[in-house]
């Protein structure tokens, strides 16, 4: 069991619906000069462990701080999104980015290669670039 993702401060994050297209955005983020330590990637169920939206995962600690990111972070639910995109088989990057050139050229090329559900999480503020595209997971009503 991996090391739970807190909030993911400073982060663009988004979907992938094959591995091929996620291995595109890589290339294409490191071509603007993104390191490539600043991009992880998340696949199957050791991913899905990873982003564990509910905590149940990594114990009584992990539980209460999600319990507390729900309830202080109204985005935190789309945490549980990207855990269940996990679960079905798709790819999740999160790359770190620092200012808004470089989130706005990160974002171009995680469009560019067929991403979706692409949010940047600042510290107050989660900003959306794109919504969920296709079948939706199954989630609770409470996270849609």
């Amino acid at each position: 069991m991996g090391a739970q993702i807190d909030y993911p401060h400073r982060r663009v994050l988004a979907v992938f619906d094959d591995r091929a297209a996620a291995d595109a955005a890589v290339s294409a983020i490191e071509a603007r000069g993104v390191p490539g330590a600043d991009i992880e990637r998340f696949v199957g169920p050791v991913g899905a462990h990873a982003f564990d939206g509910t905590g149940e995962r990594h114990g009584a600690g992990a539980r209460i701080r999600r319990a507390l990111d729900f309830s202080l972070m109204d985005q935190m639910p789309a945490m549980a999104w990207y855990e269940a995109a996990l679960r079905d088989g798709r790819t999740v990057l999160a790359v770190s980015t620092k200012d808004r050139p470089t989130t706005l050229e990160v974002v171009e090329a995680i469009k560019g290669a067929g991403g979706h559900f692409i949010n940047r999480f600042g510290r107050l503020a989660t900003e959306e670039f794109a919504r969920w595209r296709g079948p939706e997971p199954a989630l609770p009503d409470l996270l849609k």
